[in-house]
This record gives structure tokens, sequence and C-alpha cells, in this order.
């Protein structure tokens, strides 16, 4: 019924947690109505993992990594970009990390 470029859109949307096929659905549209398609493909042309931790940066190694500043003698290790995000707003961390990028199974 939608055309192959929509339904591939709402496909793809439907992979985020807790989405379903309708909600999808509007948020496809809502894209289209949006300058918000060239912010993403922005952000996926210019995203880069760190070469050093597998953080998600602008550049490798990552701003992180390449600092005087921080406590070589220390590293965080975390499951996702977001964890570490969520430790650099505490500012009281300044040790290295390294990104999973995913949860290890203890199997």
């Amino acid at each position: 019924i939608y055309p192959k470029s929509i339904a591939a859109l709402i496909e793809q949307f439907q992979k985020f947690p807790s989405v379903g096929p309708k909600s999808a659905q509007r948020m496809a549209f809502q894209v289209l109505k949006m300058p918000v398609s060239e912010a993403i493909l922005d952000a996926k042309r210019s995203a880069k993992t760190c070469e050093i931790c597998f953080n998600i940066s602008t550049q490798s190694p990552c701003e992180i990594c390449e600092s005087t500043n921080r406590n070589r003698s220390v590293i965080c290790v975390v499951a996702e970009t977001k964890d570490l995000i969520a430790i650099e707003k505490t500012n009281e961390y300044r040790g290295l990390y390294h990104v999973l990028q995913g949860l290890i199974s203890p199997m």
C-alpha cells in the first residue's frame, strides 16, 4: 500500500524499542514533514568509532582519549556511549573509558 521507500522507513522505525506498527507509521510521516532527515544523514555521515575506546564521536581518537587532563591509569568500562555520557555529566570521573557497544552475555 505504501511506496517501497516509505514502507522501508516504517520498518526501520519498528526496530526501535517499544515502537509498534502504528507508531512507526506516525513517525515516518512526521519525519517526511520535518528537516530532521538531513540532521539524521549528517549525524550518520560524521559519526565515527574511536579507535582506542570505541566511543562514538566525530573524530578518532575521540576528545576524551586525546585529552591530556585525563587520568590514564583508570579505565571505566561501560556498555554504550550513552552510559559514558551519563558519567561525564557528573563531572566527577576524570579517567578514560572502554565502550563495549553492547552488553556481554554471561553465557
